[in-house]
């Protein structure tokens, strides 16, 4: 995923959480709020209950190749946060393309 994707202040992480819109699945939780007219953008977050340094490095590694595909089909300018769950160290990679397709449908931001 590209940097102009990225979320990375934690001013901007903040915000979102607090005025987005959560969505869930056993494998990830989005949180949703308006973007920057014109842009679309992902943060990705993990914490230490999904393991150690090299499973967290490479859970973000495979959620950022997912939302980079996914990124241009978004069909509003919001702001996404995503948040990894515990189970996403043991899944493959083809059933967390799945749950991320599933909660971008669930909120309703890409068309299938």
């Amino acid at each position: 995923m590209k940097r102009k994707y990225r979320i990375t202040r934690a001013i901007d992480f903040k915000r979102v959480r607090q005025s987005g819109k959560k969505f869930t699945h056993p494998l990830v939780v989005i949180v949703i709020a308006k973007g920057v007219e014109g842009q679309k953008r992902v943060g990705i977050v993990t914490n230490k209950t999904i393991g150690n340094a090299v499973t967290r490095n490479l859970i973000k590694r495979r959620l950022r190749s997912i939302t980079g595909q996914l990124i241009q089909s978004v069909n509003e300018d919001v702001d996404i946060l995503l948040f990894a769950r515990e189970p996403i160290s043991d899944a493959p990679y083809e059933a967390i393309w799945q749950a991320i397709m599933d909660v971008f449908l669930k909120a309703e931001i890409i068309l299938e």
